[in-house]
């Protein structure tokens, strides 16, 4: 008994020595933040093939000189990346191309990103590769010249194209905004309105008497309507089919939201008065807006 009460107390002066030392060694190794206070309102990636810039206009960011807004989860992740770095260790400083090489921090391999706020250059990094394990990454900050390994990879971040920058949101309203929608399929046209004289709003068909409507049916519908999003964007120069597959107008509380359909081959490709840009759709996508009255129906 006395031999185990031995053994146990020795394993936990050695457990405590290895957290003695754990706790020194993390003393000694601090992570250091490389952080900015003011948020930029202009970033520049420049990579070994590309170059994608992402602008403030007011609250809205966007990318490229075409006007796209940008996919916000995608911006925020960026900002977060540039206001905030954080440095686990340093690995030595930027010298020769070779050595560069050694962390792609090289002309041919680096990623420069330049963030402004106004005409004030704010923060630079020259990014490089990630670290064997893919959770951190080897670049340089500002003016210096040190190499860092800091948490996160960040080629994740910033590794992207303008495509891929570009949100796929075309509009999104609330449904309870919606109080009317005319549809075209075809050459047949209809139209729903809420009915704001009973005590429960309800959905009635206007112009097509004796025809009763399953306000359920149409209650999922109007959600559907009430947001679009892009599978892709489509060449703007590109003609568009002569014919439109579909035509809806969907009439808000704070004014009216339209988008045609048209299909080429089996793909859809939509036009709506909430961007200046053409987009395509699933399959999926499409067919909400090519729903016929008879679908509406109890």
């Amino acid at each position: 008994m006395k031999t185990r009460k031995i053994v146990l107390l020795a394993s936990c002066a050695v457990l405590l020595c290895v957290c003695i030392i754990q706790a020194i060694i993390a003393g000694h190794n601090p992570v250091k933040t490389l952080a900015i206070q003011e948020s930029p309102d202009f970033i520049e990636i420049s990579g070994p093939s590309s170059n994608t810039t992402l602008s403030l206009d007011g609250t809205t960011w966007y990318v490229g000189n075409d006007s796209f807004q940008a996919d916000k989860s995608s911006v925020d992740m960026i900002l977060n990346a540039v206001k905030e770095i954080k440095v686990l260790d340093t690995v030595g400083k930027l010298g020769s191309d070779d050595f560069n090489a050694r962390y792609d921090l090289n002309d041919e391999k680096a990623y420069s990103i330049t963030a402004k706020k106004g005409d004030a250059v704010i923060r630079t990094i020259l990014l490089g590769k990630t670290s064997s394990t893919g959770s951190q990454t080897y670049l340089a900050a500002d003016k210096s010249k040190d190499i860092y390994l800091v948490s996160g990879n960040l080629q994740s971040v910033f590794n992207k194209t303008e495509d891929s920058l570009k949100s796929k949101i075309v509009y999104n309203v609330s449904a309870a905004s919606i109080t009317a929608v005319n549809s075209t399929v075809g050459k047949t046209t209809f139209r729903i309105e809420r009915d704001m004289s009973e005590e429960n709003a309800v959905w009635k068909f206007t112009g097509n008497q004796g025809t009763e409507i399953d306000s359920e049916k149409a209650d999922a519908w109007v959600n559907q309507l009430a947001s679009c999003t892009a599978s892709g964007w489509e060449d703007d120069a590109k003609r568009l089919p002569d014919e439109k597959t579909a035509s809806v107008e969907i009439i808000t509380t704070e004014g009216t939201i339209t988008v045609d359909i048209f299909k080429e081959d089996d793909s859809y490709i939509g036009a709506s008065s909430k961007t200046p840009h053409r987009f395509t759709l699933t399959e999926t996508s499409a067919a909400k807006f090519k729903k016929t009255a008879g679908e509406l129906k109890k």
